[in-house]
């Protein structure tokens, strides 16, 4: 089933979340409040929420909780879960039955509603009646809650995707230098969409780069880049700067088609695109995304014996536990309890 539905003004006026009557500045510091991605997310769950709307010739500003459970229901069995952009610039788009969505993304997805509706001033919220709350506890039984984890993008699969870029084009040093940063700083698409050319402190010893602040870190932080044999950061960092002649804000920058630099940063949707792209083009039968990198660096440290304190300096993980599973993974065989035992 494919139906295409254009933005009405109910929808506009949900979607956009911020009343009207907010100046630039307030809505500036409203959306700070949450990370970009997040707010993102939102937006394409609410999206999806009010394109579904309109097909059942519903009003999504005035759902009820029985509106809200049935559009779940929906979701939770594939039906109209999955959203195609038509022309993005005209925000049009339509809904297309999938793949039945897990209970993370119904999660999400009642989140993204629920923001919307309190940004509007609705009252009382349509999203907290108790029965939505049974229904979901019913979804969550009854749905696969196996977390999927994407590939990780490991020591020798990286060299596949590195080798096979051409780094005498703009597009591939760039592309070559980021996917290297990524897995050296062990960084996350959003903390790598973010550097900038003074986030870079270039020593004798290699680079010490200055991490923002994110909705996993609150605070700036700092993390050293050391030189490698094979491929290596520091020699990448130099060359892309040399050859993008870039001397002042963000370090990776969006090109046009024909290969021109443009001032705007590479996003980190684009950072994601960028790395299914490349891992596409060098032939890799792994399922990747923005954390491939970073999981990849985990996992490669973890396996090469690496101590779990100098691991964390570079991921900069605030509870060991999210670290524990890697070192089980990695040693899951090792001194075995059975061994010996027949």
């Amino acid at each position: 089933m494919n139906l295409t539905s254009s933005q009405t003004q109910e929808g506009r006026g949900l979607q956009s979340a911020f009343d009207t009557r907010l100046n630039q500045r307030a809505r500036r510091f409203l959306r700070s409040a949450k990370a970009g991605s997040t707010l993102n997310a939102y937006e394409a769950d609410t999206r999806i929420f009010v394109t579904w709307c309109q097909l059942q010739a519903l009003d999504p500003l005035h759902a009820t909780h029985l509106d809200i459970m049935n559009f779940l229901a929906d979701q939770a069995d594939g039906v109209l879960a999955h959203w195609v952009w038509l022309d993005k610039e005209r925000t049009r788009g339509e809904l297309r039955d999938g793949a039945p969505r897990k209970p993370a993304t119904l999660v999400r997805r009642l989140a993204g509603i629920r923001y919307a509706f309190r940004q509007k001033g609705i009252e009382p919220l349509p999203t907290e009646h108790s029965e939505i709350k049974e229904m979901m506890r019913g979804i969550v039984r009854l749905g696969d809650n196996r977390k999927q984890k994407t590939g990780a993008l490991t020591q020798q699969p990286l060299n596949q995707v590195l080798d096979a870029i051409d780094t005498r084009t703009l597009a591939g040093l760039r592309d070559y230098t980021l996917l290297l940063l990524m897995f050296c700083g062990a960084l996350r698409r959003s903390e790598a969409a973010k550097i900038e050319v003074d986030d870079l402190d270039f020593t004798p010893r290699g680079v010490v780069l200055r991490i923002k602040p994110s909705k996993h870190q609150l605070l700036e932080s700092e993390i050293a880049l050391v030189p490698g044999g094979r491929h290596c950061p520091i020699r990448a960092l130099q060359k892309w700067l040399k050859q993008s002649r870039i001397s002042s804000g963000p370090l990776f920058r969006r090109l046009t088609r024909w290969g021109t630099l443009l001032p705007d940063p590479l996003g980190p949707q684009g950072v994601n695109l960028m790395i299914k792209r490349r891992s596409e083009l060098a032939i890799l039968p792994l399922e990747v995304s923005g954390h491939s990198l970073r999981r990849g660096f985990i996992t490669t440290a973890v396996t090469a014996g690496k101590p779990l304190n100098k691991i964390i300096e570079v991921t900069r993980h605030r509870d060991i536990r999210t670290l524990q599973e890697y070192f089980d993974k990695a040693n899951r065989f090792d001194h075995h309890a059975m061994e010996g035992l027949l």
